[in-house]
């Protein structure tokens, strides 16, 4: 049966019965609480009790168990080793280390309130507020940023909530971050894919620099290969009867920052991607100049082993997954072409293949998008210009100055 002892001027410790062990020994739990005023007549017994029925009915944690930073790494062990991939855990490890530990790491799992985390969530956004001190002061996080230090420490507390090291999760009532109105002005503005105009020039000064890129960043843009997927593609898995490549994997980062060999994005991206015969034609004349080139090579100097990357830096060796960005940045500013992303070149795809009549459902198909709706809001978002002057010039039919397409005369 429950039951309490004073322990000091206004504290008490409840005590909840819970039988005996298989030895005979009586088992108990205990807890301490404070009150800030005479205690009523039976309140204490009824704090014990609902004391004890929390802890019979594991609602109950041990106050203090675990403090934010020591339970940082049962988290990372028992489920970010476990579920998430390298390139994730490497960017939730480095904000956690930046910025959460600075902020959380000292506090108590129990004592962190969703206040708190409102508060520390505001202060990204401004950098004189932040605690971390590897991160330049007049420099603001972006949203994509803080977006995912939020993920990172609602990851940990969400385990913790479920784990029952805490009983109430500190998170709920933490709003997502979004890009306020000037981010969201600037990211509009930004240019994000390639007409077929633009396509065509970039293309053509593709093909005054070396083949290796050529071919590569016109694999991306005809394809539709995500950074990675490209650098991981070998020999074997191009196919010239049916002309196309299977993806199989992709090049990424581990939690050091090595590259590495992983798994690609989805299931989905895991397919063969059709490509056009005249690059397939082209591919194979420098799969020529690939294998005579590593006869070249002393075998002592082939950094490759069994590898067979299509694309890598002259000795096998698979590329870092940044080269290809940092190249093609290079190469826009060299020529003065529009400066696009990467990774939208790629988006760049979906945009061609609508501007020459694909379907949405071929388009998907091209990206390995595992739902239409991503496909969708790659092109249709991305070209409002073109479909609300379609939209407007719909009602020309109702101006009064034109009558079958004629202007009227409005002199009488």
């Amino acid at each position: 049966m429950a039951s309490w002892e004073k322990r000091g001027e206004n504290s008490y410790r409840l005590i909840a019965q819970l039988g005996y062990d298989a030895n005979g020994k009586r088992l108990r739990e205990t807890t301490t609480i404070t009150l800030d005023h005479k205690p009523r007549k039976g309140e204490l017994d009824l704090a014990a009790a609902k004391f004890e029925d929390e802890v019979k009915n594991g609602n109950w944690v041990k106050t203090g168990a675990k403090g934010f930073e020591a339970f940082v790494k049962d988290w990372k062990s028992n489920y970010d080793d476990l579920n998430l991939g390298e390139y994730t855990r490497k960017i939730y490890m480095a904000y956690i280390n930046t910025h959460l530990i600075p902020a959380f790491g000292r506090l108590q799992l129990d004592k962190i309130t969703t206040m708190q985390i409102v508060k520390f969530m505001t202060s990204l956004r401004d950098p004189k507020a932040r605690k971390d001190k590897r991160t330049k002061e007049d420099k603001p996080l972006s949203t994509n940023t803080i977006l995912n230090i939020y993920k990172a420490l609602k990851s940990i507390l969400d385990c913790a909530h479920e784990w029952k090291v805490i009983t109430k999760n500190p998170m709920d009532g933490v709003a997502r971050p979004r890009a306020d109105k000037a981010e969201k002005k600037e990211l509009k503005s930004r240019k994000k894919s390639y007409t077929s105009q633009e396509a065509s020039e970039v293309i053509a000064r593709l093909y005054e620099g070396p083949t290796v890129w050529k071919l590569y960043f016109l694999g991306v843009l005809l394809g539709g290969f995500r950074r990675g997927e490209y650098l991981a593609v070998e020999w074997p898995a191009v196919d010239y009867k049916n002309g196309g490549i299977f993806v199989e994997k992709q090049i990424s980062f581990d939690e050091e920052g090595h590259s590495i060999e992983t798994e690609v994005k989805t299931e989905e991206s895991e397919a063969f991607v059709p490509m056009p015969r005249w690059y397939m034609d082209e591919l194979k004349q420098y799969e020529r100049e690939w294998k005579k080139h590593k006869l070249t090579i002393d075998p002592d100097d082939w950094k490759g082993g069994d590898k067979q990357y299509l694309f890598h830096g002259g000795a096998g060796e698979k590329y870092y997954p940044n080269t290809p960005s940092l190249t093609w940045r290079r190469f826009l500013d060299k020529h003065k072409l529009p400066r696009i992303r990467l990774h939208d070149l790629r988006h760049s795809t979906a945009m061609l293949l609508h501007e020459f009549g694909a379907d949405l459902k071929h388009i998907q198909s091209q990206l390995r998008h595992s739902k239409l709706a991503t496909t969708t809001d790659i092109y249709m978002k991305r070209d409002t210009v073109n479909l609300s002057r379609g939209s407007a010039d719909l009602f020309d039919v109702l101006n009064p100055n034109y009558d079958d397409g004629h202007q009227m005369d409005t002199n009488g």
